[in-house]
């Protein structure tokens, strides 16, 4: 980049409504420590194709690489994703050093008033997670493939194309949608293990960055970053990727750590100390799919 303003860092990010509420949350909390911020708007691959379904598209980090590339290549300090976007590899060269306040890590079924959770036959989603945890929830419906922000989900519900659809509840809380006339249920993790880092901003600069690692450091909050390696490792140990059905959620209370994986429809739940968390994400890993390259 040009000439250095040392309190002024550029944010890259997706261009989508939820990507944008997600911005300016980071650039509120940045704002509060004197830090000028500019946002630079990327499109990526997963943005580019609005049709096929994300697994069809192929390949990992379908709404990363290109935010990625705006890091390495200078226009931008700082990469603002989705944890549970971010592929297992990261780009060469660059990390994840905060984590800002996390929102819930659950998913919500949302359907039309007036209609028995029972009665729910047609359920859009696109997440090979959800159709694998939902069909044990509701064993009598079929699942037909969805695309689009919350918004564009919610309006294809209304329009009666879907009994139902499922949404993570972090995106709700950031964007606030009208959901009037509809029915929201919280799946909590024992109904429906959410996404690896599901709820959490992951905040990725360049390695060597130095300046901008010091000034992320002040909004990190360490128990949502704890939560996100523990997530992430286990993610990582099943190289995972947009098509695999796999589930992971950490809680952390006080002196215990319940962690909690589905792979495929096998599900585990272990609970320990914090400090045996390397421990048990190994113990799960075999525990829901054994497999050598793991």
């Amino acid at each position: 980049m040009s000439e250095i303003n040392k309190n002024q860092l550029v944010l890259a990010a997706r261009g989508s409504l939820l990507s944008r509420a997600q911005v300016e949350l980071v650039q509120g909390l940045l704002a509060g420590c004197g830090i000028e911020t500019e946002f630079l708007v990327v499109k990526t691959k997963g943005d580019k194709d609005r049709v096929r379904a994300l697994k069809e598209i192929g390949g990992d980090g379908l709404f990363v690489r290109e935010v990625e590339r705006a890091l390495l290549d200078g226009r931008a300090d700082v990469a603002v994703h989705c944890g549970k976007d971010l592929p297992y590899q990261l780009a060469e060269g660059l990390a994840i050093v905060c984590v800002p306040d996390a929102a819930s890590a659950a998913d919500c079924l949302i359907w039309p008033e007036g209609r028995q959770e029972t009665d729910l036959k047609v359920i859009g989603s696109g997440s090979a997670r959800r159709v694998t945890e939902l069909q044990k929830l509701l064993p009598e419906a079929v699942f037909k493939e969805i695309r689009g922000n919350i918004n564009t989900r919610l309006d294809k519900l209304k329009e009666g194309q879907y009994d139902a659809i499922i949404l993570a509840k972090a995106g709700l809380e950031r964007l606030l949608p009208d959901l009037t006339g509809l029915c929201v249920r919280e799946l909590k993790p024992d109904e429906m293990i959410p996404a690896a880092c599901q709820g959490i901003l992951a905040l990725e600069c360049r390695e060597d960055d130095i300046r901008t690692r010091e000034i992320l450091g002040q909004i990190n909050n360490e128990a949502a970053m704890q939560r996100f390696r523990t997530e992430r490792a286990l993610f990582c140990r099943m190289k995972a990727d947009c098509a695999t059905a796999l589930g992971v959620h950490a809680a952390y209370d006080k002196d215990q750590l319940t962690l909690r994986a589905m792979f495929d429809g096998k599900q585990t739940v272990l609970t320990g100390k914090p400090e045996d968390a390397e421990d048990m994400i190994e113990q799960a890993a075999r525990e829901i799919y054994v497999k050598s390259e793991i």
